[in-house]
């Protein structure tokens, strides 16, 4: 009832002021983002003084001096070069062995080095459109090889996306559109929640109040019984074990309520300060 009731206020022309609620539009998040893509870290830490695969094999750049290494290393040579240490840097977390190439674990590895690549690109041309088509073809490729790996070796799966430091996160199996007034007849229903919620908290803590007082009629009442009983002789209908426990209970709430009465004081000091 309360919750229509509210409904109806919201959607009344005039009287939305009644009811605290705001409806923000949630930030739009690129598909290219690592909060979108799953990926929980950034390119690699790779020194700039690297050389290349085909130069690092050459026993020439060996023995040359340091500036002739300056010059083949990545620092010099571009982007380009930088990305292909960035892949094999990923590929050999994973890689079997060294010709290993083409296992499901060696592609993904490959692929992610490729889109950290590009979200590096895109942080900083973010209008790059055709970076854009490729990053986000690139992880939805990367989902489905996830996805038979997730489906086929379940350890190895988990293995890998530990080693590459991946969250997997699978196609959504239905679309859904966000929109206003779907998000305000939730937050509705929220707010309907927490008034609901605060009253029967408030009814409780009066419940719990009263106890005390009621326990102490209760003993009273208990015990005049009793005597009454005794002294006209007749069947005795309360027994000792029925005011001992009424005692106990008695005792347990006077304990609980000097927990609370010490919480509020020390709530309040501290609003104080």
């Amino acid at each position: 009832m309360l919750r229509r009731l509210a409904t109806s206020i919201i959607q009344t022309r005039g009287v939305k002021q009644l009811v605290n609620i705001k409806w923000v539009r949630p930030e739009y998040v690129p598909a290219y983002k690592q909060e979108k893509s799953g990926d929980l870290e950034g390119l690699p830490k790779i020194p700039t003084n690297s050389l290349p695969e085909e130069y690092a094999l050459s026993e020439e750049i060996k023995d040359a001096p340091e500036p002739v290494k300056k010059i083949f290393s990545v620092e010099h040579l571009g982007k380009k070069e930088y990305n292909r240490l960035v892949k094999k840097e990923l590929i050999n977390r994973v890689r079997r062995h060294k010709y290993d190439e083409n296992t499901a674990e060696t592609r993904i590895a490959r692929l992610t080095g490729h889109i950290r690549c590009l979200q590096d690109t895109m942080e900083q041309f973010p209008r790059n459109v055709k970076a854009k088509q490729t990053v986000q073809e690139l992880i939805d490729k990367r989902k489905k090889l996830l996805k038979f790996l997730r489906q086929y070796d379940y350890k190895k799966f988990e293995w890998l996306l530990e080693k590459l430091n991946i969250e997997y996160k699978a196609h959504p199996e239905t679309y859904h559109k966000l929109s206003r007034k779907e998000s305000l007849r939730k937050l509705t229903e929220m707010h309907c929640d927490d008034i609901r919620r605060n009253k029967l908290a408030d009814y409780r803590n009066l419940l719990e109040s009263q106890q005390g007082p009621f326990l102490e009629q209760k003993l009273n009442a208990l015990k005049f019984i009793r005597s009454e009983q005794i002294d006209l002789q007749l069947p005795i209908t309360v027994s000792e074990q029925e005011i001992k426990k009424v005692e106990q209970q008695l005792e347990d709430w006077r304990k609980n309520d000097e927990i609370k009465q010490q919480a509020k004081k020390k709530k309040r000091n501290i609003l104080l300060d």
